[in-house]
């Protein structure tokens, strides 16, 4: 089992704060060139009001590791707290109300993927966050967490 810590990791910064990338698939993509298949990152959100970045050709899903906030998505407003995930298309015009910090999940659209919320010992191969942590574990590996955000992903391990 990998296991990626938020200081382990260099920010960067983007309009509305800080960003940290804790997993991307291929290794070698980069968010610059958008060609990975997968971005697992965290973000401080320090505006009251920030526009996400369009990524056509992706889904994403996002929930809050700290304040609730209200995410308006083509118009239609919905309160995201630490026990929802928001799925959306990358190309929808998103505006994020509210400081924060959050937790970004990024597929590319033809990458089957499964995103929740578990709890308790969670088994791989997935990718879960919890703890302030990016936990990898492969096949067979368990680990317990309170509250984690899980990604299964069909070609990991």
């Amino acid at each position: 089992m990998l296991t990626i810590k938020r200081e382990q990791i260099k920010p960067s910064i983007w309009s509305g704060g800080k960003t940290w990338t804790y997993y991307i698939s291929p290794k070698n993509a980069t968010l610059q060139e958008r060609n990975f298949d997968i971005r697992i990152s965290s973000a401080s959100v320090e505006t009251e009001q920030s526009t996400f970045s369009d990524f056509s050709g992706y889904k994403r899903y996002i929930s809050v590791l700290t304040e609730p906030i209200t995410l308006e998505i083509n118009g239609h407003k919905k309160l995201v707290d630490s026990n929802t995930i928001v799925e959306f298309s990358g190309s929808d015009h998103v505006i994020s109300y509210g400081k924060t910090s959050d937790i970004n999940v990024f597929v590319k659209d033809d990458t089957a993927a499964n995103v929740y919320f578990a709890s308790g010992t969670i088994t791989g191969p997935l990718l879960a966050f919890g703890d302030d942590c990016l936990f990898v574990l492969n096949k067979g590996e368990k680990i317990a967490l309170k509250h984690a955000l899980c990604v299964e992903i069909n070609n990991l391990g």
